[in-house]
């Protein structure tokens, strides 16, 4: 295999390239090679999305797994989450799991998201470079001399039914919905699971086409909601939920036509999700306290931390990428984990993310009289920041580095679980690197909006580079 197309395509949690001048049918063909030689599995489930090339690309990963001896259950057109599902659900049937996505990439981009047993994530430190590896020295081994067997499995109503066992209330108001599924296969899975509980839906996009001619399926870019914005206003909807392409995030247009971060909408989910957990049979628990304790990523920490302390739970801070919050949330048995980009993960999902479950997390929240808009205002001043801004650097390890070294001088507490976090009593940002993009990001918050405002100018004169994208604060 070629060492510059394996250094460009393996990334920190998955794998990403252009198709197919770095991905083809070879490629997947040697990947399953080289996942059954390391994690030597006995049956693996294997599913694709929705993007033209991906049942070929499929077929070719399927025939390089089984050449290895290892049998294979096609679980065909699924989203990402749906693989947790099947290997987190049935550890007896299945060793592990492959889907071929690209998430919420644009056309022209394919890649592949891998778990082993139990849906226990692989990742740049468990098992995604030696994979690598051995495609690099092609060392594959057989577990047999037999070629694997091959079957078809539909998953899909055990995975619906897991994703309605989230919504508990027996409340069904009538809800208007405005939906854009940006042309991904999270308008198919959406109409799968929802459609039957008395929902108004307005539906955008929901027709899958990978060449995604409307707007790229990523809801974490402004420029990709603007439509949706603009429809929930005009409708007067209940609320919008954006999808992205795989499935596994969900983002939310409250009745003012703002689309809060993963920060404020985590901490909603998390102030839910405790006062569920607050039961009498829990709290006459011993563990009562060990059973509330909530991942974090260190990009925006304090509405996390003084939500959940007022609920008596503990928070946590781990490195951001859905493999590291994972192994993360198994480690502390944590009840939730929320990533600022909108991954959120829950113990009853195997410790994974999901939009679906987010999702139906959100619609139970206003079958119950949630008052969205009013959570939000209240979120959006008492925590304000600037968002994740990213910047195009050449130097960012020695950018970050003397960055450190300036506000050490004034006296700042610093932390390195991702990236260079610095705090003061009033303020704090943190700067890292992306895991999957040559981009250096800032997040940053204060006490007051007037602070952030002040303070994030102050952190970009010292980046000095020009901007990839706007402050949230300047929408």
């Amino acid at each position: 295999m070629n060492k510059q197309i394996l250094d460009s395509v393996f990334r920190a949690y998955d794998i990403r390239g252009r198709y197919p001048s770095e991905l083809d049918e070879n490629f997947y063909k040697c990947l399953g090679k080289a996942y059954v030689t390391f994690f030597k599995p006995k049956k693996v489930a294997v599913g694709h999305d929705i993007r033209p090339e991906s049942v070929e690309m499929k077929k070719a990963l399927i025939e390089g797994i089984r050449e290895m001896g290892c049998g294979v259950v096609d679980i065909n057109e699924v989203p990402t989450e749906a693989l947790y599902f099947a290997t987190g659900e049935y550890p007896n049937i299945f060793d592990g799991g492959l889907v071929i996505t690209a998430s919420h990439n644009g056309a022209g981009w394919n890649g592949c998201k891998m778990v082993a047993k139990n849906a226990k994530p692989i990742s740049s430190v468990s098992g995604l470079m030696d994979l690598k590896k051995i495609m690099l020295e092609e060392s594959y081994k057989k577990i047999s001399e037999n070629i694997g067997s091959f079957e078809e499995k539909d998953i899909m109503p055990a995975y619906k039914e897991k994703v309605l066992s989230f919504i508990k209330s027996e409340k069904r108001r009538p809800l208007r919905v405005v939906v854009d599924a940006g042309n991904g296969i999270g308008g198919k899975v959406f109409d799968y699971i929802f459609s039957g509980l008395g929902l108004f839906i307005d539906r955008m996009y929901f027709e899958p086409d990978g060449t995604y001619p409307n707007h790229v399926p990523n809801p974490m870019e402004e420029e990709n909601v603007v439509e949706i914005k603009k429809r929930v206003v005009e409708t007067g909807a209940d609320i919008g939920i954006a999808i992205d392409g795989d499935a596994d995030r969900a983002f939310f247009i409250d009745k003012k036509g703002r689309k809060p971060d993963g920060v404020y909408i985590g901490v909603l989910l998390v102030k839910n999700i405790l006062k569920e957990s607050l039961g009498e049979n829990e709290k006459n628990d011993k563990n009562y306290k060990n059973n509330r304790k909530i991942i974090h990523d260190p990009r925006v920490t304090w509405p996390f931390i003084n939500e959940a302390k007022a609920l008596e739970a503990e928070t946590i801070q781990c490195a951001a990428g859905h493999s590291f919050f994972k192994q993360k949330m198994a480690e502390e048995r944590a009840l939730f984990g929320a990533e600022a980009s909108s991954h959120f993960y829950y113990r009853d999902f195997y410790n994974c993310d999901s939009g679906m479950i987010t999702i139906a997390k959100m619609l139970d929240m206003l079958f119950e009289g949630f008052d969205l808009t009013g959570e939000l205002d209240y979120l959006f001043d008492k925590y304000p920041n600037s968002g994740e801004v990213n910047y195009k650097v050449e130097n960012a390890i020695s950018l970050i580095n003397e960055i450190e070294i300036y506000y050490k001088k004034k006296g700042a507490r610093i932390e390195k679980i991702d990236g260079l976090s610095v705090e003061f009593e009033d303020w704090r940002f943190n700067l890292r690197t992306s895991n999957t993009q040559p981009l250096l990001r800032l997040n940053l918050e204060a006490k007051t909006k007037a602070l952030v405002v002040e303070k994030f100018f102050e952190v970009e004169k010292m980046i000095g580079a020009v901007r990839d994208n706007t402050p949230a604060f300047l929408f």
